[in-house]
């Protein structure tokens, strides 16, 4: 039988003991998630007043979440994520799209609709690009993102597979694999760097921020994020979107201390939390393996204009 005209099985292999990830035109993606992710990209319709956040993982997705949903509600008078957890209100389309309440969502709630999406730029929809919507993208320095997918997966991932070790993934394996790119939504470098490169062709339609920045002057991003987002607030506004949002606030809450979101049981809300401070890389990775980082940080950002704070 002729097989010139099959198409090649993707790739797949074993992530840190966790989960198996498959590997399409570049990219890695968790297996199980697979079939949901190909019913978001073939059956979303975005619209032009849509506002899709979109992220690498472990970047500020939460925090970005919580930001912009209070720039957009802050007139509204309510304070929704004091009880809710930012993703049950912001969902994460290639997870999501099949949920009852998300369908109900998408079909009934007023414009714009707030979204979230990992996947990297070049495998949105095309139909998002086409819409005209808008998109957020939060990039975060490479070292705190290992060092935090690190911590998330470790508490997170023997309830995905009972019979995983209970001990933490060895922090050198999980180097290995950050710097080969098989991580989920990886390679890291190449997700960033499509979004930043975008960001340059349509900054009308795509707003790329660092997390660093958000932490070293929230006001001054709010501010900018407001005026992206076509949201015109008063000072009185920015202070309560500051307060709603504080990280402090919202690791406090009671929702983000006990809570767990129905769609995803085996993650506790606690676990999108934890320090959230720039540079809490030195805490956990040797010399050696920052220097590798860093070297190859600066052969795969050579020539974007992109860089990243090594505080």
């Amino acid at each position: 039988m002729a097989m010139e005209n099959q198409k090649p099985l993707p790739t797949s292999e074993l992530f840190w003991n966790c989960c198996e990830i498959c590997q399409i035109d570049g990219f890695w993606y968790m297996a199980k998630g697979m079939d949901r992710m190909a019913e978001f990209r073939s059956g979303f319709e975005p619209k032009k007043d849509d506002i899709l956040l979109t992220s690498f993982t472990k970047t500020g997705t939460t925090w970005l979440m919580a930001l912009c949903y209070n720039i957009l509600d802050v007139e509204e008078g309510g304070d929704l994520l004091a009880t809710k957890n930012p993703h049950e209100v912001v969902p994460t389309l290639e997870n999501d799209f099949l949920v009852d309440r998300v369908q109900e969502m998408l079909l009934n709630c007023s414009p714009p609709r707030l979204l979230h999406t990992h996947l990297p730029c070049s495998y949105l929809p095309e139909k998002v690009r086409e819409s005209g919507c808008k998109l957020v993208y939060v990039a975060r320095n490479p070292k705190d993102t290992l060092v935090s997918m690190w911590h998330f997966y470790n508490k997170n991932f023997v309830k995905v597979d009972p019979t995983a070790a209970a001990s933490p993934f060895p922090l050198e394996g999980a180097v290995e694999s950050f710097c080969s790119g098989a991580v989920p939504w990886g390679p890291f470098y190449e997700h960033v760097v499509g979004y930043w490169e975008e960001s340059k062709k349509r900054p009308d339609e795509v707003f790329f921020v660092k997390y660093e920045d958000l932490c070293r002057d929230l006001e001054e991003q709010v501010r900018k994020l407001a005026t992206f987002l076509g949201q015109k607030i008063m000072d009185p506004d920015v202070e309560e979107v500051l307060w709603r949002s504080s990280l402090n606030r919202l690791k406090e809450l009671e929702v983000n201390k006990n809570g767990v979101r129905k769609e995803l049981p085996y993650i506790p809300n606690f676990t999108y939390f934890r320090t959230g401070t720039v540079g809490d890389w030195k805490n956990y990775l040797t010399s050696d393996m920052a220097q590798r980082i860093d070297q190859l940080t600066r052969v795969k950002l050579e020539g974007t204009g992109l860089s990243f704070d090594d505080e």
